[in-house]
């Protein structure tokens, strides 16, 4: 799975700034965090990386903050194994 930079641009001129980082342990899938884990159009990221990437909304419930969202990126190929 690649991401281009002029697909990294697209996605920050579209939602604003973003962290990438990878999920410890388990999968260690890759995913965009927008904001203090705001959420954004899931599909609209979806149709700017395109096919090759499957993006999945992950949500959780914090007692603090609110709902956190964060954005997995995973391969297409790999997505179909599974």
């Amino acid at each position: 799975m690649r991401i281009s930079i002029e697909t990294l641009k697209k996605i920050e001129s579209e939602f604003g700034e973003f962290d990438i980082s990878q999920v410890l342990g388990g999968t260690n899938d890759v995913y965009l965090r927008f904001g203090y884990w705001r959420g954004i159009d899931a599909s609209k990221l979806q149709e700017i990386v395109g096919p090759s990437i499957c993006v999945e909304e992950d949500d959780y419930f914090d007692d603090d903050c609110g709902t956190k969202y964060m954005y997995r990126m995973i391969s297409s190929i790999l997505k179909q194994t599974k």
